[in-house]
């Protein structure tokens, strides 16, 4: 499932011009999720959109983010 939100967020990012590095794009890892830890403890807290099977919508940063 990550895999699907982060090339939405890609696509998202590049649908506004701007360029992803491939580089950038090898570097994505889901341990940078609260939800997902190195003690084996997962968290998946699912709002009901995402229990219905749809993605949530993406966030638009504030600027400085």
């Amino acid at each position: 499932m990550e895999h699907d939100l982060h090339g939405r967020a890609i696509d998202a990012i590049r649908a506004e011009g701007k360029k992803v590095s491939t580089a950038d794009i090898a570097r994505l890892s889901p341990l940078g999720f609260e939800h997902l830890n190195m003690l084996g403890r997962y968290n998946f807290s699912l709002p009901d959109i995402v229990r219905a099977g749809n993605f949530r919508p993406l966030r638009t940063p504030q600027p400085g983010q």
